[in-house]
C-alpha cells in the first residue's frame, strides 16, 4: 500500500460515507508502517510493564497507523495507534517531572492517570499539535491539552470519536457563522424533538448524541469536568434558527445559562441575540 496517497479501504472499523469523504478532503490515510500485530503490541506493552488493555487492541486493529500529516514527519496533526506513537518516539523518557496536581498524572508511558477519578489511562494518539489522545479501559477517549492542562471526555470510542470530528467539520464548512452556543442543561433531546431533527446514530453513543437539520446541529456533550453536568451545544446557519432551539431548552430550563463562542464568526451576533432574548449569558 502506499504511504503518499488515503486508504479508505485500510481501516477495519465501520467508518460512514462523513468520515470517509473527512479522511479524503484532509489527506488522513493508514500507514502500514507504522501499525503491528496484536503479538508484538503485546510484547510492546509487556516490556513497559502496561496492562493489557482489550481497547488498545482494538484500536490498533480498526485504527492503528490512521494519520494526518503536519508540517513535520514527527509532528502529524492527527495520529492513532499505540504503535505509531512509539514510531514517532514518544515513548522516551520526558525530561520534566510529574506534577501530581496537574489533570493528568503520567507514569511509564504509554500510562497516565486522571487525577479527578485515579482511573489508568494509555496514551494512544495525537489529535492537532497541541493534544494528546488518550483512552481507558472501557474505550472512551479523552484529549488532554498539556498547555492548558485540561482534560475533555470526546467519545465513548475510537469510531464514534472519528464520527464525531467528521460531523463538526461538515458542520463548519456547510454553515459559515459557525459559533457554537453551550447551554450547562442536559436536554438536546428536547430541542431535537421540537425541531423534528434526526439523531445522527453513527456519531452517537451512551457518552454523546448528536441531531442535525440542514440549519442546525444539536450535540449532547460529556461533562467539561468531572462533578459537572453534560452539556448542551447548537451550532446554526442562523440567529433564528440558534433562538428556535434555544427557546425549546429554556422551556424545559428557564434558568439555564449560556455562553457563547464569541471569538469566532457570529458569534457577537448570537450574543446579543440570547441576551435580547432573556437568556442568561456568559462572557
Amino acid at each position: 500500500m502506499s504511504q503518499d496517497r488515503p486508504s479508505l479501504d485500510a481501516f477495519g472499523g465501520q467508518l460512514s460515507e462523513r468520515v470517509r469523504s473527512f479522511f479524503t478532503r484532509e489527506h488522513v490515510f493508514r500507514d502500514s508502517s507504522r501499525t503491528c500485530s496484536f503479538e508484538r503490541l503485546a510484547e510492546e506493552l509487556d516490556r513497559r510493564g502496561a496492562p493489557w488493555f482489550d481497547k488498545v487492541f482494538e484500536l490498533e486493529e480498526d485504527f492503528g497507523g490512521l494519520v494526518r500529516r503536519g508540517s513535520h514527519p514527527k509532528t502529524p496533526s492527527m495520529a492513532l495507534g499505540l504503535f505509531q506513537l512509539i514510531c514517532l518516539g514518544l515513548d522516551s523518557p520526558g525530561d520534566e517531572e510529574p506534577d501530581d496536581d496537574s489533570a493528568l498524572v503520567s507514569s511509564t508511558w504509554p500510562m497516565a492517570r486522571l487525577t479527578a477519578t485515579g482511573d489508568p489511562m494509555v496514551h494512544v494518539g495525537l489529535y492537532t499539535t497541541e493534544g494528546d489522545l488518550y483512552i481507558n479501559e472501557a474505550g472512551r477517549v479523552f484529549l488532554y491539552t498539556p498547555m492548558l492542562d485540561r482534560v475533555e471526555l470526546l467519545s465513548g470510542s475510537a469510531s464514534t470519536f472519528l464520527e464525531r470530528i467528521a460531523l463538526e467539520d461538515h458542520a463548519r464548512r456547510a454553515m459559515r457563522h459557525h459559533a457554537a452556543t453551550f447551554f450547562m442543561a442536559d436536554d438536546g433531546l428536547a430541542i431535537a424533538q421540537a425541531l423534528g431533527l434526526p439523531i445522527i446514530n453513527e456519531a452517537s453513543d451512551a457518552l454523546v448524541k448528536h441531531w442535525m437539520s440542514p440549519d442546525v446541529l444539536v450535540s449532547r456533550l460529556p461533562p467539561a469536568s468531572a462533578s459537572g453536568s453534560c452539556r448542551t451545544r447548537i451550532v446554526s446557519r442562523t440567529v433564528e434558527d440558534l433562538l428556535l432551539a434555544a427557546r425549546a431548552l429554556t422551556k424545559k430550563h428557564p434558568g439555564a445559562r449560556a455562553t457563547v463562542e464569541t471569538y469566532l464568526r457570529g458569534g457577537r451576533e448570537r450574543y446579543d441575540a440570547l441576551r435580547r432574548e432573556g437568556i442568561a449569558v456568559d462572557e
